[in-house]
């Protein structure tokens, strides 16, 4: 059994350097100006430590299979019991920051869609001038003469 605490005190020290990266994933969406490099590397932090999570859980399991402790929350085992609490009270809290630096994501995202709407029909409604830096369209001088 007490390879199994063992086990879950590694996924709740794996759940709390979540914690610490979706605060920092949350900083970095708040900013007017996203640093997207450090974004990205938040984001492959996160991914990793999900991986890792993932692995520790099948071993979580597989452990639980092999010491018959039966599943989760282990109301039988008193120390298991605790960690496993702990870990449900975590994730709850990260599913909520993840929900919530989602929905910054998705602000930045419909900003930049907005932004690229603008430009793009700004080059095809209001090009001035063409690759070879002459003006196109409509003179708004009036007509050109040459003498």
């Amino acid at each position: 059994m007490n390879e199994l605490e063992q086990i879950c005190a590694r996924m709740l020290g794996i759940l709390q350097q979540l914690e610490l990266t979706l605060v920092e994933e949350q900083r970095l969406l708040s900013a007017g100006q996203v640093n997207t490099a450090l974004l990205h590397r938040v984001t492959e932090n996160k991914n990793e430590q999900l991986t890792t999570l993932q692995h520790v859980d099948h071993h979580r399991q597989q452990r639980a299979l092999a010491c018959d402790a039966g599943l989760p929350p282990y109301d039988l085992h008193p120390g298991l019991h605790q960690i496993w609490q702990a870990i449900i009270l975590l994730t709850e809290d990260l599913n909520r920051n993840n929900y919530r630096n989602g929905l910054l994501l998705a602000q930045h995202l419909k900003h930049n869609d907005q932004v690229l709407t603008v430009l793009e029909e700004y080059q095809t409604q209001r090009r001035m001038y063409g690759p070879d830096g002459q003006a196109l369209g409509g003179n708004a001088l009036g007509r050109k003469f040459s003498v």
